[in-house]
Order: C-alpha cells, then structure tokens, then sequence
C-alpha cells in the first residue's frame, strides 16, 4: 500500500506535480504529491496550481521567508510564476514591486495588484526599488546583468530567489556588497521529492 493512497477513491478531483509528462492525456503520480481541486475550480484552471502556487510558495515564502509589511519585488510580472506571486504577495499583506519589459507589461501588474511597476526596458528597477525603501525578497527568473541591480535595490537582510536566469547564469558576486547588505542569495527548480522509500532501498543498497 502506497502511503497517502487511502486518502483517495475512484472518481475524486486531484491535480499533482509531476517530474514529467503532464501534457499526457492519462499520468501516474505518487498518492502523497497530489492534492484535491478547490471546488470553484476546473480541471484545466486547477492545472496552473502545482507549477505556479508551489514554484512562489516554496521560492517566496519558504527560501525568500517574506513576511507581512516586507517588500517584495518580482522580476517577469507577467509571466505566469509573476502573476502569481504578485498576487500571493499581496495575500500575505506585502508590498509588491513589479517589473516587465514594456509599458503595458508594467501596465498589466498594477492592474494585477502590485503597488509598484516598473518598465525595466526604460527604468532602474533598483533606484525605483531604493526611492520605495527597498525589497525585502526579490523573486528572480533572469539572472545575467539583473543580479547587480537585486543586489542594489535589497535591504539590509534581504533575500535574492533565483528559479531562472534568462538573462544569463553566470554572475559576478561581489562579496563585501553581499557582507554589507548581510544578504542571502539562493534558489531552487521545482521537482517532486523522492519517496522516501526509494531513498531507504538506495541507502540499504
């Protein structure tokens, strides 16, 4: 028996996060990484959840720990993981900076929630960023040339989150910048977790 199995029956409404293969029209998962379908939700709506809630909840609130009143400032604010975390920001009772590339982009995250947006194809998020007190956590899916001006527009214990780098995965890290503004600076991909009993079989091995 599959633990977490008993927790289902034929016939309920679940969505999962899958390593792979979730354009399949049939999938198989682990009973414990699925979860049921709130019930105002569809099928195809409750799809979106496990790549975009879990991608913000584990980078934003976990690894970047924000918290109430903090800033949050989120780089792509259209892009699907930026619409949701805009709007989870703003849930958990933060202040949100958004940036795009373009006007209407930018234009589109204020509608969306955000308190602050930015066209970073015309402005410096991190004056912006400074002149609004600073981020807290800055959620990051470009990389590249945008890491210097994270770390610019950061507070003092701010935190960077990288779950991308489309401008470029090879930074220059300036370590006193980094002891000054005691910043953290961290990532992650979004995978299931291992069954535990598969970890336990490697390790008997």
């Amino acid at each position: 028996m599959v633990e977490g199995a008993g927790r289902w029956k034929a016939g309920d409404r679940v969505t999962a996060l899958l390593g792979g293969g979730g354009y399949a029209e049939y999938a198989v998962v682990d009973a414990r990484h699925a979860l049921p379908i709130p019930g105002d939700l569809d099928f195809v709506q409750a799809a979106s959840l496990p790549e975009t809630v879990f991608t913000v909840f584990a980078n934003v609130f976990e690894h970047g720990a924000l918290k109430p009143r903090e800033t949050l400032m989120v780089h792509g604010a259209t892009s699907g993981i930026g619409v949701t975390a805009i709007q989870m920001g703003k849930a958990a009772g933060a202040k949100v900076i958004a940036t795009a590339r373009g006007a209407e982009k930018a234009k589109t995250a204020l509608e969306l929630g955000a308190d602050v947006a930015v066209d970073a194809t015309a402005e410096d998020f991190a004056q912006i960023a400074k002149l609004e007190g600073g981020a807290d956590v800055i959620l990051d899916m470009v990389g590249g040339d945008y890491f210097a001006k994270d770390l610019d527009a950061l507070r003092t214990g701010g935190r960077i989150v990288f779950i991308a780098a489309q401008g470029g995965g090879e930074v220059a890290l300036p370590i006193f910048r980094l002891m000054q503004k005691r910043a953290v600076v961290t990532g992650s991909t979004l995978r299931p977790p291992r069954r535990r009993r598969e970890g336990a079989a490697r390790r008997r091995d």
